[in-house]
């Protein structure tokens, strides 16, 4: 596969989010995320590969100040055509999150619904995560919510047929296990005009541990890894996402 996969995958007609994504489920995600980290209005926040926006604007309804930052053109037009829908005020920049153009500009950075973990090199997901630092005010606080690497190293199914939202959705996985374990996974969409659409993914395996240890060599500190956004409350069995709650020393400048 491509080694930047994720440009052509990534496109509305290819990849949709919001047929794929219950608009419940996003109104749950945003007020536990808002929960989550407490901020008064006029907070800013980086919402990093935002897609068509769907957390950004209701961020933004909350009366938080926030930028929403994606690789994908045609996602972030979308997501501002979304957000003047509503009279809403959200930037929306495009650019590669291996080189975030910010420094010290937000009180929190979120990245949701497996956003990470894409690049083929260990390198740059690093050099992401030392960009979202960087990007932080001093005390500043990183969301990073992603599915449990425990969960696809003891249970992911070789294929798998499921319907998500409009969609029926057909995945077959490979699993690299070792010292940096991935999955690669086929996956193709066919919704009501029965066209398919999808295409080859990579994504790297973080468990708990690995996240924190990655995290921690990035230069956070006070890390927390808890349950997914809308988890808590699920049994244990059904529970699929981990969720680092990690913060920038308040004495960096």
């Amino acid at each position: 596969m491509r080694p930047d996969w994720w440009k052509p995958f990534f496109t509305p007609a290819n990849f949709p989010i919001t047929e794929l994504s219950l608009s419940r489920s996003t109104r749950q995600e945003a007020a536990a995320l808002l929960r989550l980290l407490r901020l008064p209005r006029g907070a800013r926040v980086l919402d990093l590969c935002c897609g068509v926006g769907r957390h950004s604007v209701l961020l933004a309804k909350a009366g938080l100040r926030v930028t929403g930052f994606d690789q994908s053109g045609s996602y972030l037009a979308a997501a501002r055509r979304a957000a003047r829908k509503k009279g809403l005020e959200a930037e929306f920049v495009r650019g590669d999150m291996r080189r975030l153009p910010f420094e010290g500009a937000f009180d929190a950075v979120v990245n949701l619904w497996t956003s990470f973990g894409y690049f083929p090199r260990l390198e740059d997901d690093r050099g992401a995560l030392r960009g979202m630092l960087r990007s932080l005010k001093p005390g500043g606080r990183l969301v990073l919510e992603m599915v449990d690497g425990r969960r696809l190293l003891s249970g992911l199914p070789l294929k798998d047929w499921n319907r998500e939202g409009r969609l029926w959705c057909l995945e077959s996985h490979r699993l690299r296990r070792g010292a940096d374990p991935a999955v690669f996974s086929e996956r193709i969409f066919i919704g009501p005009d029965r066209a398919p659409r999808g295409g080859e993914t990579f994504t790297r395996v973080y468990t708990r541990g690995r996240l924190e240890a990655e995290l921690r060599r990035a230069g956070f500190v006070r890390i927390r890894i808890l349950a997914g956004l809308i988890e808590p409350w699920a049994p244990l069995s059904r529970r699929r996402r981990i969720l680092a709650l990690v913060e920038r020393e308040r004495g960096e400048s």
